[in-house]
């Protein structure tokens, strides 16, 4: 029986490919295993930035801070401070299993926060720089030709209602806009924490400099009155005779009527309003049903 060996250069061939291999494995493919984690820690630190300026911009559509515009409105505010202490409580900190309470926006700013597990190097360390989280929130004037045109409008109304004691205001600055910045922390490479004090110390991600930025913009009109108060208060402004129904005009009228009622019962207070009457959420009586 006769054997045959196969040619030596085959066996050669095949001890380069699998030496080849191994050296592919090494520079390539194993820091590509590594770094996949990575990009993973990266793309949810994105997200959550994105999240977070979403959630600013609109909590400034339904809470009016205290900005250029919010001296106007007797309304809930909510100062940018407090947002940016929701944002670190809600989003960026390690509690995903806490429920949302009011008391959020004075837990504490992005300082105070603890790094999420999995916002963590290989060493433990936390990617985000909790001191480099800054969020900034604005109330713009709308965009567009029907705004600038119906502005200076609204302003000479506000001006004339104000002269006479009442308030009257329309919201214009229906842009809401929020900005959230992350900076990520220059964390130990992959051969420090591996092999620490074995490589140059040098050897780290000083370099990257990694910043994650989101930005939203809301364009709406997010002002509701609140409280018949308000509505009066808003309505008052349009009436030019409602100053004849505010002290001290209405007290020197009030005794005029009472002085003359004498002969003229029908001139008492209660009988004519001098400069009319708003009463806001009076139902008129021919809407009430009264059941048998």
């Amino acid at each position: 029986m006769t054997f045959r060996r196969a040619p030596l250069s085959r066996n050669r061939a095949r001890g380069q490919a699998l030496a080849e291999f191994v050296i592919a494995a090494t520079l390539v493919l194993v820091p590509v295993f590594l770094i996949i984690p990575m990009l993973g820690k990266y793309i949810d630190i994105k997200s959550s930035t994105v999240q977070a300026a979403r959630y600013a911009a609109w909590e400034r559509t339904v809470w009016y801070g205290k900005s250029a515009s919010s001296d106007d409105w007797d309304a809930n505010e909510k100062d940018d401070t407090s947002i940016g202490h929701e944002i670190a409580q809600r989003i960026y900190a390690n509690a995903t299993t806490t429920k949302f309470q009011d008391s959020d926006k004075g837990a504490g700013a992005f300082g105070g926060g603890s790094a999420k597990s999995l916002w963590k190097d290989r060493a433990g360390n936390s990617l985000v720089d909790y001191n480099n989280v800054s969020d900034s929130q604005s109330n713009d004037s709308s965009p567009g030709t029907l705004n600038e045109i119906m502005k200076p409008l609204t302003d000479a109304i506000d001006t004339v209602s104000s002269l006479l004691g009442a308030d009257f205001k329309v919201e214009t600055d229906g842009l809401y806009t929020a900005t959230v910045t992350v900076n990520v922390t220059n964390g130990q490479a992959i051969g420090q924490v591996i092999a620490p004090g074995a490589l140059n110390s040098t050897e780290n991600f000083s370099g990257l400099n990694l910043t994650f930025t989101a930005k939203n913009v809301v364009l709406g009109n997010g002002w509701s009155a609140n409280g018949s108060d308000m509505v009066k208060s808003q309505v008052e402004g349009l009436v030019p005779l409602s100053v004849l129904a505010r002290d001290p005009i209405k007290t020197v009228l009030n005794i005029f009527q009472y002085a003359t009622a004498i002969i003229a019962p029908e001139l008492m207070p209660n009988n004519l309003k001098i400069g009319g009457e708003i009463q806001p959420d009076i139902v008129p009586g021919d809407r009430i049903y009264t059941k048998p």
